[in-house]
């Protein structure tokens, strides 16, 4: 996949060495061109018509909004397992291709072609100023994304992913630096890094510029603001700080100022503070963990925070017990222990224990999630377009069935809402049909199910409720219907 601006010098080159590098590789070629000159199209619809494996598509100025745009729309066209993204100046050499293609078919989800491993080299980069500003945009996003560290150059445009990774992502890029958006929205994909050398551009001119340094900046910020769980040792500090501060002013108002007894003091500063602490934690830090994929995972969230809490008393009222002495000391230490119980208890890998082993996290089925939304029906429906009005018999005429059909047919996730008339109604007590479309992705992106949800009350379905099946249905392979079971209640 090949975004393309004003490249014509390069096309040729290109071509001739994407021919001998991928000989006995079935592949094929898709450019997304948005040149705004009167040369490159031409050269590239020559290019499609004397080479079958090539694919051009022609943007128009409206939809020009930049490479990293041009590199999602081409990402959703394409047809292969495997994606592979470099760009057209050779910079990025095609003869590093079938190297990345080997990575991932020996179990990487992203081959990432390097500049900063063992072999690799960034000889390409013009002049000293360019090489510190591509290290300093490298360290700058390591540091805030522990997401980046899984790769020694986050910010290269040449590497390769199975397409099922991408599938149903909707990254928003800015700028040039499509790579770090799906690391930070992918984190459990697996890297791998091969070297390249990062050569000198074959003609034109680098699209590097201050413009694309403050989209840079700015893509960091909407990573950081937009994506639940990115940059989270940064978020935990920002908010377990303020909560301290909230926590330290109070108590410390409340003993030497007021008088009040240390070991009720500490109850009233802690639960200030713990409350501003869950409510940042919960809709900042954490909002990715809140459930963790499981309708009933915010109750233990509440759960071990108050276990943390108990514990930062205990270990505060223990140093107290000498003398009262050293009382923000004592404080601190209480604190940083609760601090520390939190930080432990939110990592994943010691929730994926605990919904094994913890029955308030019972493993839910479609009904309990169903139940869990608020919906009066949830069947499955398959995902081959064979669906018959017999699938809809259970949906007990709460919407049409050819409205349920299209969307089904669809596979795309939607919310479908029916009113009655089309007349405002002065009544607030009408009840509305609505529905959840929601589609189950198997491991190499295809459709394997869609599942409906059917509610008739006062309240229709929101997007909200949309966003938490697709989150649910998408945890884990347990959603799918057992083989020859039929859609029901």
């Amino acid at each position: 996949m090949v975004p393309t601006r004003n490249e014509a010098g390069n096309i040729p080159a290109l071509e001739q060495r994407l021919v001998e590098a991928l000989i006995g590789i079935d592949h094929e070629v898709l450019v997304v061109d948005d040149s705004n000159d009167d040369i490159t199209r031409p050269v590239l619809r020559e290019t499609v018509q004397r080479n079958r494996a090539w694919t051009v598509i022609e943007r128009i100025p409206s939809h020009q909004t930049g490479l990293a745009t041009a590199v999602v729309a081409g990402m959703a066209a394409v047809h292969g397992e495997a994606i592979c993204v470099m760009d057209a100046d050779l910079q990025h050499p095609p003869e590093v291709i079938p190297a990345l293609l080997g990575a991932v078919e020996r179990g990487a989800d992203i081959a990432i072609a390097s500049r900063y491993v063992k072999g690799g080299s960034r000889a390409g980069l013009d002049g000293t100023v360019r090489n510190l500003a591509s290290r300093l945009c490298t360290w700058l996003a390591q540091a805030i994304f522990p997401e980046a560290r899984r790769t020694s150059d986050p910010l290269t445009g040449f590497f390769c992913c199975r397409r099922s990774l991408v599938a149903g992502l909707e990254p928003r890029p800015h700028g040039f630096k499509i790579l770090l958006e799906l690391l930070v929205c992918a984190p459990q994909a697996r890297c791998a890094d091969v070297p390249f050398a990062f050569s000198s551009r074959h003609s034109g001119q680098s699209k590097a510029s201050t413009r694309q340094g403050i989209l840079f900046l700015g893509h960091l910020a909407s990573l950081f603001m937009y994506v639940p769980g990115s940059a989270r040792p940064f978020k935990f500090a920002f908010v377990t700080s303020f909560g301290l501060a909230v926590f330290t002013a109070l108590f410390y108002t409340l003993t030497p100022g007021i008088a009040v007894d240390p070991l009720i003091a500490w109850p009233i500063a802690a639960a200030a503070s713990a409350g501003c602490s869950l409510a940042f934690h919960h809709l900042f830090t954490f909002r990715d963990l809140a459930s963790h994929g499981e309708p009933d995972g915010a109750r233990l969230h509440y759960v071990m925070a108050a276990v943390a809490a108990l514990g930062s008393f205990t270990l505060f009222a223990v140093l107290l017990l000498p003398g009262r002495h050293a009382l923000l000391l004592a404080a601190a230490a209480g604190q940083g222990f609760g601090v520390l119980m939190m930080l432990g208890v939110s990592r994943p890998a010691l929730w994926a224990r605990l919904r094994s082993r913890v029955p308030l996290l019972r493993r839910f089925d479609l009904h309990s999630l169903s139940r869990e939304l608020g919906a009066d029906v949830a069947i499955w429906l398959p995902a081959d377009g064979n669906i018959e009005e017999n699938h809809f018999q259970a949906a007990g005429g709460l919407l049409p069935s050819e409205m349920l059909m299209t969307a089904a047919r669809s596979r795309q996730p939607t919310l479908v809402v029916e009113r009655t008339s089309a007349r405002p109604q002065p009544r607030v007590n009408i009840e509305t049909s609505s529905a959840l479309v929601v589609p189950r992705y198997e491991s190499g992106g295809q459709v394997s199910a869609v599942a409906i949800f059917v509610r008739r009350k006062r309240k229709p379905f929101q997007p909200h409720h949309l966003d938490r099946a697709l989150s649910f249905v998408a945890s884990t392979d347990r959603w799918l219907p057992a083989p020859g079971n039929s859609p029901g209640r």
